[in-house]
């Protein structure tokens, strides 16, 4: 082993189920023990992400609860293991990474939603924006999943930032996949639809919801299972209830491994008003389910409509029922996007995208 071991340091609010702390958990998992000593540093220990942990890797707390300090907490912890690359997650962990008095390590900062879409939800945007400005050009890198986000951080920051493009390590290299899609035999029960991801407003789950209860009222056979867990549990079964829908829509909780559970629908729809990325979509796809999305940002950036996968307007649930409709009455055309489907989602191995990482945080390290 080297005598010196690269130190990285992960530093994220909490480690609950979500796309950047999957990222995280991911390259955790994968990063070569030999060249590199990874830590974990966490605003608050919790989250059902941390029973996953590596067995090598104790999540830390940064001390302070109060934002004003926590990037003195920061300074010290990163000094006191004496880390040579810090990455952060999230905008306000960003900020935080950014503005502490640390000794000279590299710090990499990371957006996995576009600007334009995270301000318009955000408390005091115009300071976020302000902070952004003056924090994120002295980064050492700019991580960002697609050259969407990418872009628009380059249009608000009125300059190129030292932005690096690394896909995002979702699936598993090794795993070989031989599912077979149900279309493609006879369905004699309802059609299955799933969905995943946390349990919040802009996930869009309501308007899923929403238009399931449409395919129901017009006697078209199907069944809604939502995997995660969120906020907006209570609101989403109140909703259910409701609309009459007990027997058509079912809140499946959170599930280790989200590509396993959905194997076997017919078809995967992501309906959020935003999204950085859709990490889920591609383990959907890795399954082999032809996926239907809205455009809300990270699914354009991969989702050719009609090739690949499926793509409709975002926040109206009246089309997005009809086009679930008109998918599922048509399973031929349903499944002529599982192969390239599969091919989409080879691109986001965890082994390939965990190399790409490790490059970037040699020369980091070197500088």
């Amino acid at each position: 082993m080297p005598e010196h071991r690269i130190k990285v340091a992960f530093l994220l609010p909490h480690f609950r189920p979500g796309g950047a702390e999957r990222v995280v958990l991911n390259w955790l998992g994968a990063l070569d023990r030999s060249r590199f000593d990874p830590h974990l540093l966490l605003g608050r220990v919790e989250g059902d992400f941390l029973d996953l942990l590596p067995r090598d890797v104790e999540p830390l707390r940064i001390g302070a609860n109060r934002a004003l300090w926590r990037s003195f907490d920061i300074g010290r912890q990163l000094d006191a293991l004496g880390i040579d690359v810090a990455y952060s997650a999230t905008n306000a962990m960003n900020l935080a990474l950014m503005a502490a008095p640390a000794r000279n390590c590299a710090r990499i900062v990371s957006e996995h939603t576009t600007p334009t879409a995270y301000l318009a939800g955000a408390k005091w945007p115009w300071l976020r924006k302000a902070a952004m400005r003056l924090l994120y050009p002295s980064a050492t890198a700019v991580a960002v999943p697609t050259q969407a986000i990418a872009a628009e951080l380059n249009a608000l920051m009125r300059r190129e930032l030292p932005i690096r493009c690394l896909p995002n390590p979702v699936i598993d290299d090794w795993a070989s996949q031989t599912c077979v899609h149900p279309s493609a035999a006879v369905r004699t029960g309802p059609w299955q639809i799933v969905s995943a991801g946390r349990l919040v407003r802009e996930k869009g789950f309501d308007l899923l919801i929403a238009a399931v209860g449409k395919l129901a009222r017009h006697d078209r056979p199907c069944q809604l299972t939502i995997y995660g867990e969120g906020p907006e549990r209570a609101k989403l079964e109140a909703r259910i209830v409701a609309e009459g829908l007990n027997d058509h829509v079912r809140l499946a909780g959170h599930v280790a491994d989200p590509g396993a559970a959905m194997a076997g629908a017919d078809l995967f729809v992501l309906a959020s008003r935003r999204e950085g990325f859709g990490n889920v979509l591609i383990e959907a796809m890795h399954q082999g389910l032809p996926v239907l999305a809205t455009r809300c940002g990270g699914p354009d950036s991969f989702i050719s409509d009609g090739d690949n996968g499926w793509l409709v307007p975002t926040g109206d649930a009246q089309v997005l029922a009809a086009r679930i409709e008109e998918l599922l009455a048509d399973p031929a055309r349903l499944t002529s996007t599982v192969g390239a489907g599969r091919a989409t989602a080879a691109q986001y191995g965890i082994q390939r995208s965990t190399r790409m990482f490790e490059k970037m945080l040699v020369g980091l390290a070197r500088r």
